[in-house]
C-alpha cells in the first residue's frame, strides 16, 4: 500500500507540464487537412460546408449538396406553376417544396427534399462543437519486470474524452484558474462507433483528488481543461474540474 505522503507527492509532481499520446489506440495514420477556419458555433467538421439554402442556413452538408441547393434556388421560378392548390408557390408536376428550413417553398425533386430532411436530422453531429468531458480510470498495479507495486489505494486518474472534432491531432491543455499551465497533452482524434465526428479518450497521469484520500477533500473547482482543434482553428469551452485537494 502506498503511504498518504507518497500519494500527495505523486500528485504534486503533476504540476510540471507533460506531453502524452493517445490512449484510444487504433487510430491508424491520420493527417490534418488544410484548416477550414473558425466560423463560430456553426463551424462544420472537415468535409462539410454550409448548405446555404438561404442566407441563414448553416446546416452542414457535402459540397455537392450545397451546389444542388444553389442550382435549385436558381431554377426556382421556372418550377412554379403560377397558381393552384398552394397558391403562387404551387410547384409544377414532378416537383415538391424542399422544406430545408421553415418557409422554404423552393420546388425540387422528391429525392432532394428527402436529402434536406436527412441533412437537417444530422446537422448537430456534423458541427465541430468540440465537446469534452471527464471520466476516471484505475490503473491497477505497476510492474517492472517481476516486481510489482500495489497502487490500488492511490485512487483513480482522470481520462479526458471528446467528440465532434476533426480527424487529426488535438491539443489538450490543463490550467489552474489563474492561468498557470499544469499539463499539455497531444491526442489523435478519429472515428469511433457511438460518437459524432472524430473522438478520443486520453488517460492522463492526473489523479482525481476526491479518490484515494482518507481525509475529506473540500473546496470547489480550481482548474480547467480546454481542447484545441487545429483544423477548425477552434478552442472548446473550458471544462472546470478539481485538481488539488484543499
Amino acid at each position: 500500500m502506498i503511504a498518504t505522503h507518497a500519494r500527495i507527492a505523486a500528485r504534486a509532481a503533476l504540476a510540471a507540464a507533460v506531453v502524452g499520446t493517445a490512449s484510444f489506440g487504433l487510430f491508424g495514420s491520420l493527417t490534418v487537412a488544410n484548416a477550414g477556419g473558425d466560423y463560430g458555433p456553426d463551424t462544420c467538421q472537415e468535409g462539410y460546408v454550409w448548405r446555404e439554402a438561404n442566407a441563414a442556413d448553416h446546416v452542414c452538408v457535402s459540397p455537392g449538396t450545397r451546389d444542388q441547393a444553389r442550382a435549385d434556388n436558381a431554377a426556382a421560378a421556372s418550377r412554379r406553376a403560377g397558381g393552384g392548390a398552394y397558391g403562387p408557390n404551387t410547384c409544377v408536376n414532378g416537383f415538391v417544396w424542399r422544406e430545408a428550413y421553415t418557409g422554404d417553398v423552393v420546388c425540387v425533386t422528391t429525392a432532394v427534399r428527402q436529402q434536406a430532411k436527412d441533412d437537417n436530422a444530422a446537422a448537430a453531429a456534423r458541427k465541430a462543437s468540440l465537446n469534452i468531458w471527464l471520466t476516471t480510470y484505475t490503473a491497477g498495479n505497476k510492474c517492472t519486470g517481476d516486481v510489482c507495486t500495489a497502487v490500488s489505494d492511490a485512487g483513480a486518474q482522470f481520462k479526458i474524452n471528446g467528440d465532434h472534432f476533426d480527424n487529426g491531432t488535438v491539443t489538450l491543455i490543463v490550467n489552474r484558474n489563474n492561468g498557470t499551465r499544469l499539463a499539455t497533452y497531444s491526442v489523435k482524434a478519429g472515428p469511433h462507433n457511438g460518437y459524432a465526428g472524430a473522438s478520443f479518450g486520453y488517460q492522463t497521469t492526473m489523479w482525481d483528488p476526491k479518490s484515494g484520500f482518507h481525509e475529506a477533500c473540500t473546496g470547489g473547482d480550481d482548474s480547467y481543461i480546454q481542447a484545441y482543434d487545429p483544423n477548425s482553428q477552434r478552442w472548446s469551452e473550458r471544462l472546470p474540474f478539481k485538481h488539488d485537494c484543499h
